[in-house]
């Protein structure tokens, strides 16, 4: 039976229209992404990556990329515990669990995590001393991480990283710090002086008691600095050779004497006093 022709007429844009229309229906849903159908406004199903039918007018297909995405906190202005301003910039890490809640649960859960890592990171820091602030970053961000993992994970989010990139302080507070980490660094030293003056003064006692059992020593002594002092030939050096040796024993043993904490009268001239010691060189001394 031969065809119509209005039948063929009329068939031929029909089947161009249902050709378009299911071009039009397929999609492709990438490997790093989850898609959700909706059917009439209801969920109908999950969709793996690869291709896949639609049916526009009828259907919906939402994409969701699961990668991990990273958002930066602009700086945010706070006041640690100790009410002290800083400026904290701030970086997020996150990337969506359950596609399902993510869509259903929340309007924009990109902009509602962002928006809750602000306000969980001004409470952090405001219950955060600032020297806790500036020393245990990685400490509060964990913190900031925790607390913002416990409220987003409803949406579906799981954070992966809270981290702190810079921390700006006021001009003032920038030259406190730096006062007190000069006056720390002169503290260190004083300490480090006093306790190389206390060794040196051991080792002055313990040269003394030696020298003033062997009055041969110091004399050598004497005759090295001589030398070293002629070395020189820019000044003019008088000693006293006279007596060295008897010179030489009583300084010996007055260093001796104020070394092990003893007290010793000299008288520098005359006749000495009875239970005294003459010496040219010295006066009366006394620990």
């Amino acid at each position: 039976m031969p065809a119509d022709p209005v039948s063929v007429v009329l068939g031929i844009p029909a089947a161009i229209v249902a050709a378009i229309y299911l071009l039009r229906s397929i999609r492709q849903v990438n490997q790093w992404e989850t898609a959700l159908r909706f059917t009439l406004g209801k969920l109908s199903g999950r969709v793996d990556p690869g291709l896949t039918l639609v049916l526009p007018g009828f259907q919906r297909l939402v994409r969701i990329d699961t990668r991990i995405r990273n958002r930066d906190l602009p700086y945010q202005q706070v006041i640690t515990q100790d009410n002290v301003t800083a400026s904290i910039d701030a970086v997020i890490y996150y990337k969506v669990v359950d596609p399902q809640k993510a869509v259903l649960n929340v309007e924009n859960f990109e902009g509602a995590v962002w928006d809750r890592a602000r306000v969980v990171l001004r409470d952090v820091a405001g219950e955060t001393k600032l020297d806790e602030l500036l020393t245990h970053r990685e400490q509060v961000a964990a913190k900031v991480r925790a607390a913002v993992e416990q409220f987003v994970s409803q949406w579906g989010l799981h954070i992966e990283l809270i981290a702190l990139k810079d921390i700006q302080l006021p001009p003032q507070m920038q030259e406190v710090i730096a006062r007190k980490a000069i006056a720390e660094r002169d503290r260190q030293y004083v300490i480090i002086k006093s306790q190389a003056d206390l060794e040196s003064a051991k080792n002055f006692a313990e040269a003394a008691r030696i020298l003033a059992d062997s009055p041969g020593a110091m004399e050598l002594r004497r005759l090295e600095a001589l030398q070293n002092l002629s070395a020189q030939g820019t000044s003019k050096v008088i000693f006293d050779l006279a007596k060295p040796y008897a010179d030489v024993h009583g300084a010996a043993g007055i260093a001796a004497a104020m070394a092990s904490g003893e007290t010793r009268n000299v008288r520098v001239k005359g006749e000495p006093d009875e239970g005294e010691e003459e010496l040219p060189a010295h006066a009366q001394m006394r620990k």
